[in-house]
């Protein structure tokens, strides 16, 4: 194994013991996801909207009415625009868009839907601020990639303007965890774990069914989205749903790309400036990115 997979590998093993107390797991993953850097001519700023927070980065190579809405994972348990600021600035850089990220409230204490709701929000909110939808990409990783989906239903199914596309990253879409690759890749993934994950699944959807279409978007119906493009790891246990998920984009004329990368794990552009399948992963986002809005 190259010494820098072996690195990204144990960063979750070094900080994190994934079953521990949802508290707990939240102090622990603020201090890993600190230690990654975020380069120095990136410029963030947190702003209000309605009763939430949301963070702008921006890049010196941002176009300033082009905005990747981007949504954090973590299970919607932990993490904030903060802990994943490194991977959305260096996105909005290969994209040439300045990033908008929104604190979303978190389960336990605010479970399933009512992050959906928020996020579905932060996109509103952001059309009210008057960026043109053409020039607006949704991304986001794992629950950000659930999220994502669902934005870009939301959209569809209110009548509300839809963006020009969406990235999403190892998405968490099937919270019934029916996928084989949960079996098969389990202990190759050091981040997503069976038993964890049920865990996690349950610790959000409060008791709602998890193969509801809204909460695993795997099931949902997808026709009329706009053109998707999906990231995954070979190894990671999340594979299945997302090839799922493309044959699914693709058969109901979807404009969708998929591309799964070896030996990769959950989530790894997050690791961009250790792992050189992270910066090209996030090369190639860009490149979908620009080319849904280079024209406007």
């Amino acid at each position: 194994m190259k010494r820098e997979l072996k690195v990204a590998r144990d960063y979750f093993k070094n900080y994190l013991d994934l079953s521990a107390p949802i508290p707990e797991l939240r102090i622990a993953a603020d201090k890993m996801y600190a230690t990654l850097p975020v380069a120095a001519d990136i410029v963030y700023e947190t702003v209000s909207i309605g009763n939430l927070q949301g963070e702008w980065t921006t890049s010196p190579q941002a176009r300033d009415t082009h905005v990747l809405y981007y949504i954090h994972g973590g299970a919607f348990l932990i993490g904030s625009p903060a802990t994943h600021r490194g991977e959305i600035s260096e996105l909005g850089r290969a994209g040439r868009m300045k990033t908008f990220a929104p604190d979303y409230r978190l389960a336990p204490e605010h479970p399933f839907p009512q992050p959906l709701e928020d996020i579905f929000d932060g996109y509103l909110w952001l059309l009210d601020q008057g960026y043109d939808p053409k020039n607006i990409i949704i991304s986001g990783d794992s629950a950000g990639g659930n999220a994502t989906i669902n934005l870009l239903l939301f959209a569809r199914d209110r009548g509300v303007p839809m963006p020009a596309g969406g990235v999403v990253i190892s998405p968490w879409i099937d919270l019934a965890q029916t996928g084989e690759t949960y079996q098969t890749r389990e202990g190759r993934d050091p981040i997503v774990s069976l038993k964890a994950i049920k865990a996690q699944a349950a610790a959000y959807l409060g008791g709602a069914d998890p193969r509801l279409p809204v909460a695993s978007p795997v099931y949902a119906d997808v026709h009329g989205m706009p053109p998707v493009y999906v990231v995954v790891g070979e190894a990671e246990g999340m594979l299945s749903e997302a090839l799922v998920f493309t044959r699914n984009a693709a058969m109901a004329g979807v404009h969708v790309r998929l591309e799964v990368w070896p030996q990769m794990i959950h989530n790894f552009p997050l690791w961009h400036s250790l792992l050189p399948e992270g910066k090209d992963a996030i090369r190639k986002a860009g490149e979908f990115m620009m080319a849904l809005t280079e024209e406007h």
